[in-house]
């Protein structure tokens, strides 16, 4: 593993929600909104099959930039 770190082959699996991932995107704008939409966190989650933790972690990612 370490020689194949070096060559920059080794990196683990790729991230499956980026900043491209439509669904991601979508549940960030319905939290971003969710004073005048009235849904919950729960609730965004299971509309766009995004994790709870992945949501508020792209969102801290998000709000620290």
């Amino acid at each position: 593993m370490a020689e194949a770190k070096k060559r920059g082959v080794y990196k683990g699996r790729p991230k499956k929600f980026t900043d491209k991932n439509k669904s991601l995107l979508h549940a960030v704008r319905l939290f971003e909104e969710c004073d005048q939409n009235g849904m919950t966190v729960l609730k965004i989650c299971d509309i766009t099959k995004v994790s709870r933790s992945t949501l508020y972690k792209f969102i801290k990612r998000r709000h620290k930039k």
